[in-house]
């Protein structure tokens, strides 16, 4: 007499294959609520970051009659990087992939979708008050946009802290800095609440200072640790290696979030040397932890040998994402000793150019090159091709171009003075931008071709099955 197969156990997620095709077998429905998020994000970039990234260098080149508008810009361009489109993007690959580390279940489109609808519309809300000259209309939009941000902050907090909390106690690294960060993005909804009833005083604006601080701590450990949380557990295997214990990774966890708290403190001091000391001393600490992590949590070198042949160009976003990465941690040293040794000479134009190998080059080919090693639709997408396209192709070169014209305008500001140094700044947001736009047409054609290829894999399933009888 056969025995019968054990049953699941409780703690199981039961996944059926979603081209099997039985009397007995329900075919898996996959909750694709976190495509919202990815076209949340690349929206946000391309009508609005980029964008705003091309009319700052021109209003600041004096070309567009915008110059008393800058300060506003600068502020508008940048959290609408960081918020819009990292901070959307980590939102939605956190709450599909944290869930799936912890061994919990998928998290429901009833919470996800909420998330996103505060979280995107906080973020354009601030983004179109800061574009426009002030007013009692704009003030308002700047503090409803900051505190409907905070409630979706907020959520995504309480969404990944249950899920952590619930999930599986393993002692592996991406469990700890998903904490870190989930208590990060505590953090930021405060600050939002915060700046919100400040920006509302004083015509949406920020002081300098606080909303330069705050970009910083939240790009370097609200989005970083779960930057890192990711890639330590998917990055090492793609590569062929093991990922990282947390014995190694509790150094520059530390160092990373430790000097992140005083880069986001340092506005608080009231002398100008403590402020800069403070600040400086977070600089090294978080460049120090940017040496670190990419070689022991992603990958500086070496060929994705795991992934498959038409899979493996992909894996070149996220190698050279973790290079850029290590520049913007050499960037931030050489600003923070210069500050701390030599009066601050050239400290400003470093760390803009960390700010960009950063959030233009890690963030951004992170974001591109792990959307097309993990979403669905662009593995079924791979079935389907032939090769790297002409537009892949450009959407790598256009990308990469635009961090590398950036980081030269940055390095070069105390010497490259003119208008010309602004306009070419302005090419790299352009350059930036049409990345991003032939980015975006290689999502849509994908989800496309989605219900097609499933069909037709289900077609060769019936046939296999068929001859087998």
């Amino acid at each position: 007499m056969a025995t019968q197969p054990p049953g699941p156990r409780a703690t199981d997620i039961l996944l059926e294959a979603p081209l099997a095709k039985h009397a007995n077998v329900v075919p898996a429905v996959e909750d694709r609520s976190y495509l919202l998020f990815i076209g949340g994000a690349l929206l946000m970039a391309v009508g609005g970051g980029f964008v705003l990234a091309i009319l700052l260098s021109l209003a600041q080149a004096g070309s567009l009659g915008l110059e008393d508008r800058v300060p506003w810009l600068i502020q508008a361009h940048g959290w609408a990087q960081v918020q819009g489109w990292a901070g959307l993007f980590v939102a939605g690959m956190g709450l599909r992939l944290l869930p799936r580390f912890a061994g919990r279940k998928p998290i429901g489109r009833a919470l996800t979708v909420p998330v996103f609808s505060l979280l995107f519309s906080g973020v354009l809300l601030r983004m179109l008050s800061q574009s426009h000259r002030p007013n009692a209309a704009t003030d308002g939009l700047f503090l409803a946009g900051e505190l409907l941000a905070a409630g979706g902050v907020a959520g995504f907090t309480g969404l990944v802290g249950w899920t952590l909390l619930r999930g599986r106690k393993v002692a592996e690294p991406w469990r700890w800095f998903a904490f870190a960060g989930a208590s990060w993005w505590a953090i930021w909804a405060l600050l939002l609440v915060r700046q919100g009833f400040a920006g509302y005083d004083n015509h949406a604006y920020l002081a300098a200072a606080t909303d330069d601080a705050t970009s910083w701590a939240i790009l370097l450990a609200g989005i970083g640790n779960f930057i890192w949380a990711i890639q330590s557990r998917s990055v090492p295997v793609f590569f062929g290696r093991k990922t990282p214990t947390v014995r190694r990774a509790l150094g520059p966890g530390i160092a990373l979030n430790v000097g992140a708290l005083a880069i986001l403190a340092s506005p608080w001091l009231s002398d100008f040397e403590q402020r800069r000391g403070l600040a400086s001393v977070g600089f090294l600490l978080c460049g120090a932890a940017l040496l670190a992590l990419p070689p022991l949590a992603g990958a500086v070198w070496g060929e994705a040998t795991r992934l498959r042949p038409r899979a493996r160009p992909a894996a070149k976003f996220v190698l050279w994402g973790n290079r850029f990465a290590m520049l913007a941690g050499a960037l931030l040293i050489w600003a923070g000793v210069s500050d701390l040794v030599f009066a601050g000479e050239r400290a400003v134009a470093a760390r803009d150019a960390a700010r960009h190998a950063y959030g233009l080059g890690l963030v951004t080919l992170l974001i591109v090159g792990m959307a097309q090693l993990v979403a669905p639709f662009f593995a079924l997408r791979r079935l389907d091709a032939r090769g790297t396209s002409l537009v892949d192709r450009a959407v790598w070169w256009c990308l990469v171009s635009a961090v590398v014209i950036r980081l030269a305008t940055g390095l070069a500001a105390d010497d490259w003075t003119g208008i010309s140094r602004l306009h070419t700044s302005a090419l790299a947001g352009a350059l930036g931008w049409l990345g991003l736009v032939l980015f975006a047409t290689t999502v849509i054609q994908a989800i496309r071709s989605e219900p097609r290829l499933k069909a037709q894999l289900a077609a060769t399933a019936d046939a296999a099955r068929t001859g087998d009888r």
